[in-house]
């Protein structure tokens, strides 16, 4: 296992500033928002809001494919920084500027591992302490890329991935079995 920052394993890109003018009920495109983060990290549906679609222009390198990973930039509720989540559909999610797109760029870090490594215990502590503001607080990707994370070999990072990844299966599947017997 080799120490390392994040800066020569990933690339974070900060979304689309979107015009508020072109929010709407309806539309092709939804935009991301924190409400799309679990606290606890993973992907979530939100409807805790109107005007979730985006009807303006948009540059192609903001709408996401099925499993880009993603990452809030700003904290509403505490825990909130170092989440990390899944894109499930692709050409239906348009990034907002307050979410980071997060992409391995090194062969020495596997892109299913590194969903993991975003949201382990290590990074988020890093972010947390590193964050700006004390009302809302704030990342950046420079300071995403700054982390210090001890990294295993591909071999190794792919067997913890695949782990973990049957384990978050089981939990959901868990979650709509329980969900099917309340109703």
């Amino acid at each position: 296992m080799k120490k390392c920052q994040l800066k020569s394993l990933i690339e974070v890109k900060r979304g689309a500033s979107l015009a508020g003018e072109y929010y709407s009920n309806e539309g092709s495109l939804v935009r991301l928002t924190l409400g799309n983060f679990k606290e606890e990290g993973g992907f979530k549906s939100n409807t805790s809001k109107e005007n979730l679609y985006y009807t303006g222009p948009v540059k192609d390198e903001y709408i996401l494919k099925k499993g880009d990973i993603i990452t809030p930039l700003t904290e509403q509720v505490i825990g909130l920084l170092g989440a990390t989540a899944r894109i499930p559909e692709s050409d239906k999610y348009v990034q907002s500027g307050d979410i980071a797109l997060i992409k391995s760029i090194s062969d020495e870090l596997y892109e299913g591992y590194c969903y993991y490594l975003i949201s382990s215990d290590v990074v988020r502590r890093q972010l947390s302490a590193a964050a700006q503001q004390t009302k809302i607080r704030h990342t950046s990707p420079d300071k995403i890329k700054s982390c210090q994370v001890f990294l295993p070999d591909v071999s190794t990072q792919k067997k913890i991935s695949n782990l973990l990844d049957a384990i978050d299966k089981k939990i959901s599947l868990n979650i709509t079995i329980n969900d099917n017997l309340a109703a």
